[in-house]
């Protein structure tokens, strides 16, 4: 039978054992490729429920991509960029099959004509 001190002593040398086992994994992985420009990566876990069967197109891709697209109001060509689609979804939960149709201009525009900000 063993005593605690024993017990403690054979945990600690099995994670020592795991820790340095991971360490030689971690070593042997390349390292990351640099993001190309215009992506940023998506957090799954980050994303409001939507409650839909299907997945949005950026989440089987792992990314979010800078999206072109014509204001509604003005016509203007504007870009929606990844780091906003990523702010816009995960951040502020926004749903995630809505897309930006308004620039800033036209957004403000819109909310003081609301009577918002």
């Amino acid at each position: 039978m063993l005593s605690g001190k024993q017990k403690r002593a054979a945990i600690m040398a099995r994670r020592k054992e795991k820790r340095e086992g991971f360490q030689s994994v971690i070593a042997t992985v390349q390292p990351r490729a640099v993001r190309p420009a215009g992506r940023a990566p998506v957090d799954v876990w980050a994303l409001a429920p939507s409650g839909s069967v299907g997945e949005p197109e950026f989440v089987r891709r792992g990314y979010y991509e800078d999206i072109a697209f014509t204001c509604r109001d003005c016509g203007a060509r504007q870009v929606w960029t990844a780091e906003q689609q990523q702010w816009w979804y995960e951040t502020a939960k926004g749903y995630v099959y809505s897309t930006a149709v308004r620039c800033l201009g036209c957004r403000q525009q819109r909310r003081r004509a609301l009577g918002g900000q």
